[in-house]
């Protein structure tokens, strides 16, 4: 399949981010770009007039800045986080709170889309962002304009469409720790202003980045991405249009680099988590799978727009996704054959939504809709310990030499393995497998309606609701494979008797929004909204005591309130936003490690946040524009009696995070164009853990990236990049499955990347 998406991504000549900011034929005055368009509100309007907060990063600002994946865009979108430890293992979060639970039977809380299709499971969710016209990420509950898992925010990646004009571009480019890398598209009309057709696709090759003592395993955290697009635009008639786009991707990178920092990888190595790391598989795991990432992921949408008549329009959006995924790690972050574990999951989907909208130029406009969603997926967790391995870990005949000072690793939980006082048991297996399997149906069917009135000329109210009925199901299936274990008498996990168990229920709710907007002046607008978000209940069966049947654990509600202005000044060359917000959250979901050392979900209590957020887009002149933006997010649980976390900063939520980006636009030598585009992000401490511990996060930190670009007017361009120019050492994750032994792991972030790149526009 690799070969066929290379040898597409050839003949596309496809390219999209690689593109340079300022076109060989861009003029200086064509530089200001003062309206920015989103369709957040399920119409086209100028970002200035949209009363939510709403950050929308488009196709010449993904480019000149080198955003390739969702980690990259999220350092320049106030309140927004992406955590990756692999593409099959995101972390999204909004404004401090964190979607990114495997599991099939829990929902998202945040929605991601593409194109107007749900692709907010977790292992599915991780895209390629190539050949895109933007990102648009609304912050707080959208639950008229997203629906099911908005329940901060929702992220929409809007695709590039056929055009009915001929043109394309593609790009090669090399880099250091041996990148390659292939992207472009084409576009054009098969039946001239009837059908029109567009291709894209990208490849990206680069060994990893942590170096791997066992000359058995790959380096880790590699990039191996392959994906492709094929789209086609039928208009059989001005007022009716349809848009039929298949996506395809494929990732293999090797394993993601989960290293202790309590056992050295080699005599004289470093437990630093970005060098050297000693990871291993043993045995006939997954049929002799090494460490690392098989995942697929494909997709059809079929969109149509039908013009009924000068007020009314009709929309419909058809998706169908699947993905397959199959990974493997080493839990303990070390080279001693203790525990493997690995991760097959699976997912399919199909929905549809049917949306009528009226805007007859007079005071009232809105929409009307419904829709369907049809989801089944199943997360099957195999694990792997040696008991020879465990009995000398937990028996003291191997203590952490790098362990630091106040026991901050204690050990595997003795609840977990029960032996006592350094007892040897024999015989121990040198395998012992078992597996943890939970799988998740979801039917759900929602009716919505969202209107904006014009009270006046410049006050606009705006509402909306949405009711949603569901049908899940959640079933666990624990097996032991070869066996029950010498050491717990039968497996890590509770066998529940009589194999699979299952639970059924049906819930319903209904959400909300308000909003208003008043034109201050002619340039500046005020805004203040007011939401309520829902994270539909999850049907619960514990890992560790599946006997005990399923809980239902309740739905997580959010109300939110916020202010803000958003503002074009300076005759158009600045552009300022900026909001203050207060949630309430109540039933939080959240998981923690019970007894015997397992993670499983809990109703964590309440929690509260409050934040202030600022964007600025300057074009100070025709030769130098800077984009800036600062985010303050207070996201504490309630310190109530009984609350497990009470009083903790939310998980991969940093108190304060900031960007500065500039486009510099140097010399016109008259052969072309030369520009340089530096960049600099910068977050406070952030914690891994609703634990809070300070072993278990990350100091704040700053990244600089570096782009200079050179556009010729023949059509060709080339660039260089320096990312993380300074070289800072940080990590992206910590805790991860060790901790629930006792063993935390710690995962590197990227060292200095840089490489160029070649294009041609045509």
């Amino acid at each position: 399949m690799k070969n066929f998406l290379l040898t597409t991504t050839t003949l596309a000549l496809a390219a999209s981010f690689a593109a340079p900011a300022l076109a060989q034929d861009t003029s200086e005055d064509e530089l200001r770009q003062t309206t920015v368009t989103v369709t957040v509100q399920k119409r086209a309007e100028n970002l200035r007039d949209v009363p939510v907060a709403v950050s929308a990063v488009d196709s010449e600002l993904l480019d000149d800045l080198g955003l390739d994946e969702f980690s990259d865009v999220a350092r320049f979108v106030p309140g927004f986080e992406v955590q990756e430890q692999s593409p099959n293992n995101p972390g999204f979060v909004i404004r401090g709170i964190t979607s990114d639970s495997g599991e099939s039977n829990i929902e998202p809380r945040i929605a991601i889309f593409q194109d107007g299709v749900s692709i907010s499971r977790s292992r599915g969710s991780v895209v390629e962002l190539f050949d895109l016209e933007r990102v648009e990420v609304a912050k707080g509950p959208q639950p008229t304009l997203f629906g099911r898992g908005a329940l901060i925010g929702g992220v929409n990646v809007i695709q590039a469409k056929p055009e009915f004009e001929f043109s394309g571009q593609a790009t090669a480019g090399i880099g250091n720790y041996d990148e390659v890398y292939l992207d472009g598209h084409v576009t054009g009309p098969i039946i001239e202003d009837t059908l029109a057709f567009r291709i894209a696709g990208r490849l990206r090759e680069r060994d990893g980045y942590v170096e791997s003592v066992n000359p058995d395993e790959e380096d880790f955290n590699s990039q191996d991405m392959s994906a492709v697009r094929v789209s086609l635009a039928f208009t059989p008639t001005a007022d009716l249009r349809f848009d039929l786009i298949a996506n395809y991707q494929e990732d293999s990178p090797s394993g993601t680099s989960f290293k202790s920092m309590a056992f050295l990888p080699e005599p004289n190595g470093s437990a630093a988590p970005w060098d050297p790391a000693n990871l291993n598989t043993f045995g006939d795991f997954l049929g002799g799978k090494p460490l690392g990432l098989e995942r697929e992921v494909t997709s059809v949408t079929l969109l149509g727009d039908w013009q009924i008549n000068d007020t009314i329009s009709l929309s419909s959006i058809t998706g169908y996704r699947e993905f397959d995924s199959l990974e493997v790690f080493d839990p303990d972050g070390f080279g001693l054959e203790l525990l493997i574990f690995g991760e097959d999951a699976s997912g399919e989907q199909l929905s549809q939504e049917f949306r009528a909208n009226y805007d007859a130029g007079g005071r009232v406009r809105g929409f009307i809709g419904a829709s369907y969603f049809d989801e089944s997926g199943k997360q099957n967790v195999p694990l792997t310990f040696d008991e020879r391995a465990v009995q000398a870990l937990l028996g003291g005949f191997l203590t952490p030499p790098n362990a630091p000072p106040a026991s901050a690793f204690p050990g595997i939980n003795l609840t977990v393995f029960q032996q006592s006082g350094g007892t040897v048991l024999v015989p121990l297996k040198p395998i012992h497998n078992e597996r943890f399997v939970n799988d998740g149906e979801t039917q759900a069917f929602e009716v919505f309606a969202d209107a904006t009135v014009d009270v006046t000329d410049r006050l606009q109210l705006t509402g909306g609701l949405r009711y949603t009925t569901e049908d899940k199901e959640s079933g666990l299936l624990v097996e032991l494979l070869n066996g029950p274990s010498a050491l717990t008498g039968a497996g890590l996990f509770v066998q529940p008797s009589g194999g699979r168990i299952a639970r059924s229920e049906t819930f319903d709710d209904l959400t909300w929004r308000a909003a208003a907007k008043f034109e201050l002046t002619d340039t500046v607008n005020l805004f203040a909204n007011y939401a309520r978000g829902r994270r539909p209940e999850v049907i619960t069966a514990s890992a560790s005591a599946p006997a005990a049947g399923f809980a239902i654990l309740d739905a997580e509600i959010v109300d939110a309130y916020e202010i803000g202005a958003k503002s074009s000044l300076l005759g158009g060359d600045l552009s300022l936003e900026a909001s203050a917000f207060y949630y309430e959250y109540n039933n939080f979901q959240s998981t923690q490690i019970n007894a015997q050392g397992l993670i499983e979900p809990i109703n964590a209590g309440d929690a509260t946040a409050e934040g202030f957020e600022a964007q600025a887009n300057w074009y100070l002149s025709d030769a130098l524009n800077i984009i800036a933006s600062y985010g303050y997010n207070h996201a504490r649980f309630d310190d109530e009696p009984g609350a497990p976390f009470g009083g903790n900063k939310l998980r991969l939520s940093p108190d304060h995070k900031a960007s500065l980006a500039a486009r510099i636009f140097l010399m016109d030598a008259g052969f072309g164009r030369l520009s340089l585009v530096p960049s600099y992000t910068w977050q406070s401490q952030v914690y891994f853990d609703n634990t809070e511990r300070e072993l278990i996060s990350q100091e704040a930190y700053g990244l600089v990236n570096l782009n200079v670009q050179l556009d010729l007017e023949n059509g060709f361009g080339v660039e260089a990049y320096v990312n993380n120019l300074t070289g800072e050492d940080y990590i992206i994750d910590a805790g991860n499955t060790g901790d629930g032994f006792g063993i935390p792991t710690f995962i590197a972030g990227t060292p200095t990347f840089y490489g160029a790149r070649i294009r041609k526009s045509f």
